[in-house]
């Protein structure tokens, strides 16, 4: 879970300052908005296949349990232990799913240089973000331009994480 922040967006003097973060406007070539999503849809097709599996193996247990040569009681006793097992498997695939559907969606302001795109701030106000994005290119034409906002920023880990290295790397890929 990404920890909130609260973070000056300040225009001054022909400086775009993010926090301690520091861009020249005449060095912005672009800023833009990511939206980061959490993978809701594949947590439900993860959810759907596991109970699936589960259903799968909890009726051959029982089938089994019915099929071998025990009393009934102890038959009863085994029958027991498979349902709640199957319980508690279903109980921890309902909290994974809800963790993951209840997560924020989130939107990056990524600002991008003559160097590689930064993401300098992330936080759940869509609608904030591009006016943010709005201003600052409207400050690029502007030299007397300046605002400041205060934004709530969400630091940590935002989306995916993953660094390329080396050459003949591919970058992210897909499932």
């Amino acid at each position: 879970m990404a920890k909130s922040v609260v973070t000056d967006v300040v225009v001054s003097r022909r400086v775009l300052w993010i926090g301690a973060e520091a861009y020249p406007l005449n060095n912005i070539a672009r800023a833009t908005t990511v939206k980061v999503e959490p993978p809701r849809r594949q947590a439900i097709g993860r959810f759907v296949k596991s109970v699936v599996t589960l259903a799968i193996l909890a009726v051959a247990a029982v089938a089994a349990i019915t099929a071998a040569d025990l009393t009934t009681g102890d038959r009863e006793t085994y029958e027991t232990g498979v349902t709640v097992a199957a319980l508690v498997l279903l109980g921890l695939f309902v909290l994974q799913l809800s963790g993951v559907l209840l997560r924020k969606t989130y939107y990056a302001l990524v600002i991008e240089t003559a160097g590689t795109p930064n993401t300098a701030l992330v936080t759940t106000d869509r609608a904030l973000v591009h006016d943010l994005v709005r201003m600052i290119m409207e400050a690029i034409d502007n030299p007397q331009a300046s605002f400041h906002q205060q934004v709530t920023n969400y630091i940590g880990q935002v989306g995916d994480n993953f660094k390329v290295f080396g050459s003949g790397n591919v970058g992210k890929v897909g499932k």
